[in-house]
């Protein structure tokens, strides 16, 4: 199954018809002539108000809404390459903005949207319109012909069988020419939203990576993971078993002498062997959840929200079971986002929210907390900006002063 528009209308371009896309390119250039028409709008009420001001003000909703209505067309949604202000302030947070190539990117695809896109949208829709009335029209003109003969026929009846013929090859044209003209909206579509991704997706100097990540890190941090699990297992687990072992010889010396002091032996053997097994439990469960490997994410976050302190409100969207390294990396993201919610955002609620769009996992994690969290105060974000990163995703985080606080991941499935 193709995962976009283009790869549809591409491969089986005689099929794509019989699926859903055409219904999709159409809401997609229906609901983009009404867009453009706004942005159409927006150009006065900026010259009124005043570039400066107006500008990134108005430009970054509908450019948002832009990003998300090119999901229409399949693949995931380009991310917000726009950035957290440095200083508080509107004075601030319009000089930070207008230092954004993207904000001139977003002007400049509004002015494109209010026009020359505008036009494409109602050009393809004029054209799959067009045939469609002409074919009514003809019909209309066939049914007067042959039911009122006052429009010109001859005693003969002979005006009427040629105007019949007329509109009836009329109509095969019509017929030619609207097979052909289908294929007009989603050709415009496919070209919007090309456009769109060109313009509003990050530029090549911009990275909506969380931190910038380097291979050795990576290799720096699958070390420190692999010495803190060599650690827990020397410290905890390995000495655990090393008692056991050592209760067991004791129970076997007092086997034949004493065998009460054998069976006392034998019961703590049991209560040092129960006590390892859990503390390998705990240790599995810090690498990998035993719930997710059996039942998949939506369990294993399931599991995550019960024992969350805050209010959770979950809605997990997936169909089918993803490959494990995907599930891994999305639960992870999902156990740090609520872990730092509940501890450093004093969030009174948690939204989680996610789904396949295409071949590819989007999941985001919402709070309603202080905001102003910081990647670089802690090795949480860092470890899995790295995590995300070795699987082909981006890990984004949004969290100005005062809240909300929004991490999402977008992993590839394939």
């Amino acid at each position: 199954m193709a995962d976009t528009a283009w790869q549809a209308l591409r491969s089986k371009p005689l099929r794509f018809f019989a699926s859903l896309w055409p219904l999709r390119t159409l809401a997609y250039v229906l609901s983009g002539a009404v867009i453009g028409a706004l942005s159409l709008v927006w150009i006065p009420v900026a010259l009124v108000l005043g570039a400066v001001v107006a500008a990134p003000a108005l430009t970054r909703p509908l450019a948002a809404l832009e990003r998300r209505r090119v999901t229409l067309l399949g693949g995931p949604p380009p991310p917000d390459p726009h950035r957290r202000p440095d200083r508080p302030g509107p004075i601030a947070w319009l000089r930070f903005r207008y230092r954004e190539a993207v904000t001139w990117r977003e002007l400049a695809y509004l002015g494109l949207h209010a026009t020359v896109l505008l036009a494409l949208d109602v050009a393809a829709l004029v054209l799959l319109a067009a045939p469609i009335l002409a074919l009514g029209s003809v019909n209309l003109t066939v049914s007067r012909t042959a039911t009122d003969p006052a429009t010109g026929v001859s005693s003969d009846g002979l005006d009427v069988v040629v105007g019949v013929l007329v509109a009836v090859l009329a109509g095969l044209a019509l017929l030619v020419v609207a097979f052909f003209a289908i294929y007009a909206v989603p050709l415009a579509a496919i070209a919007h939203a090309k456009v769109a991704r060109l313009l509003l997706a990050p530029g090549p100097g911009e990275t909506l990576r969380l931190l910038t990540r380097s291979r050795a890190r990576l290799v720096d941090a699958f070390e420190v993971e692999r010495r803190r699990i060599e650690r827990d297992l020397h410290d905890g687990a390995q000495q655990r078993l090393l008692a056991l072992g050592m209760t067991l010889v004791g129970a076997q010396l007092e086997f034949d002498d004493r065998p009460e002091a054998a069976r006392a032996l034998i019961n703590q053997a049991a209560e040092e062997a129960k006590a390892a097994l859990a503390e390998l439990r705990e240790l599995i469960r810090g690498i990998h959840p035993h719930v997710l490997t059996d039942l998949g994410l939506p369990a294993a976050v399931a599991e995550l929200v019960d024992r969350a302190s805050v209010p959770v409100t979950v809605a997990l969207d997936l169909p089918h079971r993803l490959p494990s390294t995907v599930e891994s990396a999305a639960y992870f993201v999902v156990a740090e986002a609520l872990s730092n919610a509940a501890k450093h955002a004093s969030a009174t609620q948690i939204f989680i929210t996610g789904g396949l769009t295409g071949a590819h996992l989007g999941v985001e994690v919402r709070d309603d907390g202080v905001g102003g969290a910081d990647p670089g105060a802690g090795t949480g974000l860092a470890g899995l900006a790295d995590r995300v990163d070795a699987h082909g995703g981006t890990l984004t985080l949004s969290s100005p002063p005062g809240g909300p606080t929004v991490l999402r991941v977008e992993l590839p499935c394939a």
